[in-house]
């Protein structure tokens, strides 16, 4: 049996980080795709389509596969979780009873179930909500309602 499909090589690979839904055909990005002969406003059009859903402070490492004949594939990965509760915690300072001072860090219970819901989408709630609590107790984060 002959194997109809040949399977390109990558002539080039660039591993760069996008905002989304941010990506203009000017320099850096532009000259880089430019002198491998990958039209930028293109590409520019097809990731900020393909990101238009996520917020624009979301800097996410894009990989682009430039093949011999010119055409191009893209592949995105979404920020870590440690990105994320960069973002979303929030700090408290409290005093106890004895007059001390203490930073909290925590995040809302609406936020919680919101980046769990994005993160593990495709987890059972209650797994993916125990893998995303674990994360916050190893991070010293504690979950507010």
């Amino acid at each position: 049996m002959l194997n109809y499909f040949k399977i390109m090589d990558i002539k080039f690979k660039i591993i760069t980080y996008i905002r989304a839904n941010s990506a203009e055909p000017g320099p850096p990005l532009g000259t880089s795709l430019g002198n491998i002969g990958i039209n930028a406003l293109k590409f520019c059009k097809e990731f900020n389509e393909f990101t238009q859903d996520l917020p624009n402070y979301f800097l996410i490492k894009v990989e682009i596969n430039v093949f011999e004949n010119k055409s191009y594939t893209f592949v995105i990965w979404l920020p870590s979780i440690g990105y994320f509760l960069s973002i979303l915690q929030k700090e408290e300072i409290i005093k106890d009873i004895n007059g001390s001072l203490y930073n909290i860090r925590y995040l809302d219970i609406v936020d919680f179930f919101k980046l769990v819901k994005f993160i593990l989408p495709t987890y059972p709630l209650e797994k993916a909500s125990s893998i995303l609590y674990g994360t916050l107790v190893s991070a010293n984060i504690t979950l507010k309602s």
